[in-house]
């Protein structure tokens, strides 16, 4: 640890001069000895005037505060270096450009040598745990958190160009026990500056940022500030053992949480702030009863208060954010962060408490008869035109201006002006802890308002006012100065020995404190960022839907995309396709540009795609010497209705009529829930019919104790009038219990009913019978249900006969459903359903080869097929000589003229280089026929990487030594990296790489296919 240069001696010396108490040690601590030995009207004045040179008014407040303004600091913007600079640490939302501690290079890329360029700058030397932000040069970055690190850290996205990553960040919070494995591999061995083990870093929060060489992104050598996380500190409203509610504790930082209150920080900062039991900075020791929990609770409460916001939403009313410095006095700090919530402190007999907000009522009342006139009074109705304002200017950092300090919106008042002789007097005041705009400027419509309250008196008070104290509230009701229980805030008060109380009241007014959404007003941000040079257009660019054709015509469905020829920097041309309908990337690819003719050119994509589908497309030119290129925009592209067969895989509304058939079916199944009681309720209306014989047989059996409790019914109804007989009986057990402690209710109900009813209705006889089981289980929001309905009915025109089963389980999410349908119709059609994520049917003798039907996937180890209609098949080895298929038809055979012409393969090892793409495998393939055929290919990579790289692997087809097409690996692995629309590469520490099957257009003449890896 740091020696601190600057500690606390006594904690009452901080904050005395911030409001004088009654306690007569104190007096004579800050005014001496000579002060007791004055007349009364001389203590009067001498009270007085050390008031209004001090300040009474939060604005007189804050303008005494800036010329002290040297002792802190606003965002440092510039990186520090040495050793000899203070200790620092993060106090709420805020940004700092840190201390750097180690900077060098390394590595090569490509051909170059010291490539890379990394910084090591610490933010602070407290602890700060969390992710921070960050802005380069003048660009706020977006870290990559999420991806895979490399030993660097961590990309970034605004630095990541053509799928190549130019800047990275690692960040270590404080609470690290080891110095990074990345700078020791680097820089350990360095012979004049080697990083060492024991460069830890202990309790210091730092990052490292690593770039890569590019004169176009980092013209100069890039620069960095920090938007450190919030810090945590220790909050007495939420510590149980100290008045509040929770399980932070103030001798534990491990149970602290983030907070930017700037109460809070005041609190820690007065107790004192301590590193693993070592004191840092602030108070030392100073006990927590010294502090009143209610008292800072209240104003902590008032700082988190919502305001809301004039474009909607809300914000707390009062934080802070400043980097503090451990030789700035404390005092100092705290003016800082009480100018961010307008806060009051006293002291009082070494208590110390605060005031944020509107005062609260008032705890006293007199009258003119309750003061004391055999002792002197003073009255200043209005200040010097010296201090008297009407107008408020003020500077924030802005956090979208990089942190600068920025000009608040001036508030003025032309009624002031006026009552001022029309003048204009505005002070200017710096909130350079509050980095949120829209309180500042509710900070300043208060300063502004309070201050204009001018009246202060002065005068003493019998002794039952002994118990005031500063920040408290009275009320006074004087004939001579026309009150009416007007409100006064005791700014200063003295005690005699006597008890008579000599106190200093300015006048307040609640409404000053008050904000209305109307009064913000907007905040205009200027431009930040790098300045770039204007990119180049995808001139020309045009998709409209097109065919692949062989000799019998169209066979695929494909997009044909245009582009201006002559386009100078430009190498090649890369695609992207999406489906409309998700935006789902479809098609990633390169096309080469060879279009040396100021004119259009066109390509069509040899890729896969769905016939009659609506897909977008754009493009971008793509350089090799990183010229800026911008993307086209998307345009709709609906492919040709070219089909696979001659028809789909299911026929047209095949699906929606099995779809809607199950929905119906389930909708029946889940009426049985409730069929029994609303048909015993149709029934028992039927039976009070004056036409009606009817029989009932009712019983109940019932247990219960406490809050559980047992049911049993049996309720059977006969009925029958002139054109209805119907018998119903439903049999229902349930059982309920709930916990006393958890309030939770268990139930269990199981319900079984038949019914059955016949109608003569105009000549149509009906018969229609039920039978429903329900079973239903409860506890909490979790539930259970199980349900099995059969249904059948006859009329003189057909019958219908549905049985369903099925359960459900729910816990407040998604419901889990299973169900099977079975439906038949006279005449019609049967059908058996089902419904579930997963089913299978399983053989006695052959369990492991079971019947699969999971996420829309058949899996099958075993089929036997007379008559085979495949769309298209990938099969992995078929002996021909062993199937017997009686008729088969296929829709893409993918056979160039009826044979296989040409088959090549290859299996094999082979060891990479880290960093080299390396050949491991090469077919060659040789169309003998005039015109193309369609090719298909696969292939299947393991890979080990070694020394903790990353692997990669692709294959191309090529040429005469020009590479026609490229297709990248599908992996799985470990140490995976998303695919990136930009790349759509994969990364891994070791895996499996695999093209399963693949098509490609083969010309005449030799063409060969290498696999390569990375």
């Amino acid at each position: 640890m740091k020696s601190i240069g600057i500690f606390l001696t006594a904690a009452w010396f901080v904050l005395a001069g911030l409001s004088v108490a009654h306690a007569e040690p104190i007096t004579i601590a800050l005014f001496g000895a000579a002060f007791a030995a004055t007349t009364a009207g001389a203590v009067v004045s001498y009270l007085i005037g050390a008031v209004i040179a001090y300040g009474v008014s939060l604005l007189s407040q804050a303008l005494l505060g800036e010329q002290e303004q040297a002792q802190t600091q606003g965002v440092k913007l510039t990186v520090q270096m040495g050793d000899d600079k203070p200790m620092s640490f993060i106090a709420g939302t805020t940004a700092t450009a840190g201390k750097r501690k180690y900077i060098g290079a390394w590595g090569k890329d490509g051909k170059t040598p010291n490539a890379y360029l990394t910084d090591v700058i610490e933010v602070a030397n407290l602890p700060v745990p969390g992710l921070p932000g960050f802005w380069v040069d003048n660009q706020k970055v977006t870290v990559l958190w999420g991806e895979a690190p490399t030993e660097q850290g961590w990309p970034v996205a605004e630095y990541r160009v053509n799928g190549k990553d130019y800047l990275w960040f690692k960040y270590y919070d404080g609470t690290q026990t080891v110095a990074d494995p990345f700078l020791l591999n680097k820089f350990g061995a360095d012979p004049d500056r080697p990083y060492e083990p024991g460069m830890i870093g202990r309790g210091c929060p730092y990052f490292i940022a690593t770039a890569r060489l590019n004169s176009e992104l980092f013209p100069n050598q890039p620069t960095y500030l920090a938007e450190t996380p919030v810090p945590a500190w220790y909050d007495v409203r939420k510590d149980s053992t100290a008045g509040g509610s929770g399980t932070q504790r103030w001798d534990n930082p491990a149970t602290w949480a983030p907070s930017d209150n700037p109460v809070v920080i005041i609190y820690n900062i007065i107790r004192g702030i301590y590193y693993n039991g070592e004191w840092v900075y602030g108070g030392q020791n100073l006990p927590a009863f010294r502090l009143p929990a209610s008292n800072w609770m209240v104003a902590a409460n008032e700082c988190d208060r919502l305001i809301p916001l004039a474009g909607g939403g809300s914000e707390k009313q009062f934080r802070c954010g400043t980097e503090i410095s451990c030789d700035m006095e404390p005092l100092a700090v705290i003016e800082k962060l009480k100018k961010a919530c307008n806060g009051r402190i006293a002291e009082n007999g070494g208590v110390f408490k605060i005031l944020v907000g509107a005062p609260g009522a008032a705890v006293y009342s007199f009258s003119d008869n309750d003061i004391l006139v055999t002792k002197g009074q003073s009255f200043t109705p209005f200040p010097g035109l010296s201090e008297t304002y009407n107008g408020i200017e003020a500077t924030y950092p802005e956090p979208l201006e990089k942190w600068a300090t920025k000009d608040a919106p001036a508030r003025y008042s032309n009624a002031l002006e006026a009552a001022d002789g029309n003048r204009r007097l505005a002070s200017g005041v710096t909130f350079e802890a509050v980095p949120f705009p829209v309180q500042v400027q509710r900070l300043m419509k208060l300063l502004l308002e309070e201050d204009r309250r001018f009246r202060i008196h002065s005068f003493y008070l019998p002794p039952d006012a002994f118990l005031l104290e500063p920040n408290d509230v009275v009320s006074w009701t004087s004939v001579r100065n026309g009150y009416v229980n007007k409100k006064f805030l005791i700014v200063r008060i003295i005690g005699e020995r006597s008890m008579n109380q000599l106190v200093v009241l300015k006048e307040i007014d609640p409404s000053d404190y008050d904000w209305s959404t109307d009064e913000q007003v907007p905040v205009s941000v200027g431009p930040v960022g790098p300045i770039v040079n204007p990119s180049h257009p995808m001139f020309g660019w045009q998709a409209l839907p097109a065919t692949l054709d062989d000799d019998s015509g169209p066979r695929r469905p494909t997009i044909e995309v245009f582009y201006a020829g002559d386009q100078d920097g430009v190498d090649r041309i890369r695609v992207q396709v999406y489906l409309k309908d998700t935006s789902a990337l479809w098609f990633d690819g390169e096309l080469p540009y060879e279009a040396p003719l100021d004119q259009q050119y066109s390509t069509k994509l040899v890729a896969v795609f769905a016939p009659n589908t609506e897909y977008q497309v754009r493009g971008i030119y793509v350089s090799n010497i990183g010229k800026n290129f911008t993307w086209s925009g998307l345009i709709d592209v609906t492919t040709p209705d070219v089909r696979l067969g001659a028809d789909d895989i299911y026929p047209g509304g095949l699906v929606d009529s099995v779809l809607a058939s199950l929905g119906n079916h389930l909708e029946w199944l889940a009426e049985g829930v409730h069929y029994a009681r609303d048909e015993l309720d149709r029934l028992n209306l039927i039976a009070a019919d004056s036409g009606a014989q009817s029989t009932r047989d009712k019983k109940e059996l019932l247990a219960e104790v406490g809050s559980a409790n047992a049911k049993y019914s049996n309720e059977i109804l006969v009925i029958a009038k002139a054109n209805e007989a119907a018998v119903i009986r439903i049999e229902e057990i349930n059982a309920a219990i709930t916990d006393p402690e958890t309030g939770l209710t268990a139930n269990a109900n199981a319900i079984d009913s038949l019914s059955v009813v016949v109608t003569d209705i105009d000549g149509e006889l009906t018969a229609v019978a039920n039978s429903v089981t329900s079973l239903t289980t409860t506890v909490g929001r979790f539930s259970a249900t199980g349900l099995f309905r059969t249904t059948v009915e006859a009329t003189a025109a057909g019958a219908l006969a549905t049985i369903g089963l099925s359960v459900s389980a729910t816990g407040g999410g998604a419901t889990s459903q299973a169900a099977m349908i079975l439906s038949a119709l006279a005449g019609g059609l049967s059908e058996i359903g089902f419904l579930a994520d997963r089913i299978y049917m399983v053989n006695g003798a052959n369990k492991r080869r079971p019947f699969i039907f999971s996420g829309g996937v058949l899996y099958l180890d075993d089929v036997r097929v007379t008559s085979l209609s495949a769309l298209s098949a990938t099969l992995g080895n078929v002996d021909i000589s062993n199937a017997i298929i009686g008729n088969l038809i296929v829709g893409t055979s993918n056979l160039g003229f009826n044979s296989v012409t040409d088959k090549q393969s290859y299996s094999g090892g082979s060891t990479g280089t880290q960093g080299t793409w390396t050949v491991v495998a090469a077919v060659a393939t040789q169309n003998p026929n005039p015109n193309p055929v369609f090719c298909e290919f696969g292939f299947s990579a393991v890979s080990h990487a070694n020394g903790g790289g990353f692997a990669n692997a692709r294959v191309r087809w090529r040429r005469d030594g020009v590479v026609l097409k490229q297709y990248l690996a599908l992996a799985t692995g470990v140490g995976g990296v998303p695919a990136d629309r930009s790349a759509g590469e994969i990364w891994l520490l070791s895996g499996r790489y695999t093209r399963a099957r693949n098509q490609h257009i083969l010309h005449r003449g030799l063409e060969r296919a290498r696999l390569w890896l990375c």
